[in-house]
């Protein structure tokens, strides 16, 4: 079996009932998305709460897809809903690649990194959270 590393990324955020800011660690790694010839680097979060792999709608527009053409569904989660449209996109990382389902929305468009999920995601790979390393693992 083989694997890949990423190292957990450090963020620096203020929580509105605290004063001061602090740092907390999160499982997010860069991924290429892709259309044809059309790539998109954007960082994503390793989300094992996600049921589906999901992204801003500008990196669906940007890679050519038809965002309004896609079949929807809607995300329903502690910020409200989303309408989501569903494409087939490539996905690259470290040099793997492979199709998967991705829903896009405009409403997403100011997420700092889109979201790998249990569907799209977790069904390719192994994945080790070692959190006391700060590193994912990826097998396959």
């Amino acid at each position: 079996m083989k694997e890949i590393r990423f190292p957990y990324v450090k963020y620096l955020v203020s929580r509105p009932t605290q004063k001061k800011e602090e740092y907390i660690y999160r499982p997010v790694i860069p991924v290429k998305l892709s259309l044809e010839k059309k790539i998109v680097t954007f960082d994503a979060l390793i989300d094992s709460g996600a049921d589906e792999c999901t992204f801003p709608g500008w990196i669906a527009e940007t890679l050519g897809h038809n965002v309004y053409k896609g079949k929807q569904k809607i995300f329903s989660g502690i910020g409200g809903s989303v309408l989501s449209y569903l494409h087939k996109t490539e996905i690259e990382l470290e040099g793997l690649q492979f199709k998967t389902d991705v829903y896009y929305s405009f409403e997403w468009d100011d997420m700092p990194f889109g979201l790998l999920g249990q569907a799209g995601f977790f069904s390719h790979f192994d994945i080790d959270f070692n959190y006391r390393n700060k590193e994912i693992i990826l097998k396959y």
